[in-house]
């Protein structure tokens, strides 16, 4: 799975992991961990951090 895609992913699940109760949170999580390869404690990071906004380029 390339970087692209695992953000594409991240965003997709992101929403549905904030608004799940604790046992979907975990269900969630466990597919997360699967389909991407990332470590639990990592996967939960990206999971519950606001997303960030585009980096804006210095301009002329």
């Amino acid at each position: 799975m390339g970087k692209t895609t695992r953000k594409e992913y991240l965003k997709a699940i992101r929403g549905r992991y904030g608004k799940a109760g604790r046992k979907e949170k975990k269900l969630i999580l466990d597919e997360f961990c699967k389909v991407c390869g990332y470590n639990r404690k990592y996967a939960l990071r990206l999971l519950n951090a606001k997303p960030k906004p585009p980096a804006k380029r210095p301009g002329p």
